[in-house]
């Protein structure tokens, strides 16, 4: 009796985007190249540690609380399509989401996809 195998399925690297901010911030742990670690200790300095929660660091100084890309997608859809669904463009769902005090590593994008796939939106597709 043979077992079948599934293949290895390589893991998104951006499912997880806070895991290498938390562990350089918590055990100064870097990637091994130089340039990587470098730029990992460059984008690092943005962000801080508040009881166990990750914030960024606006250019404006406010904190943003770092929430995982779904949730993130799933906050641009509330705002988006809502009971008092805003239908703005993307770069306005953006600057309500961060107003929210909320930041995700891919915000802009996902504001776009959200607004090229929603039916009801007017927003015309590029």
């Amino acid at each position: 009796m043979e077992l079948e195998v599934d293949p290895v399925i390589e893991p998104n690297p951006l499912a997880n985007w806070r895991t290498p901010y938390l562990d350089y911030l918590f055990h100064e742990a870097s990637p091994k190249d130089k340039t990587g670690a470098q730029r990992l200790a460059h984008r690092a300095k943005s962000f801080a540690i508040i009881d166990g929660e990750q914030y960024r660091r606006s250019h404006t100084g406010i904190l943003q609380r770092c929430i995982p890309i779904e949730q993130g997608k799933q906050l641009l859809s509330d705002i988006h399509s809502g009971v008092y669904g805003l239908h703005a463009m993307p770069r306005t769902l953006v600057g309500y989401t961060f107003w929210q005090g909320f930041y995700w590593l891919t915000t802009v994008v996902d504001a776009e996809q959200i607004m090229h796939t929603y039916e009801g939106c007017q927003y015309y597709a590029r």
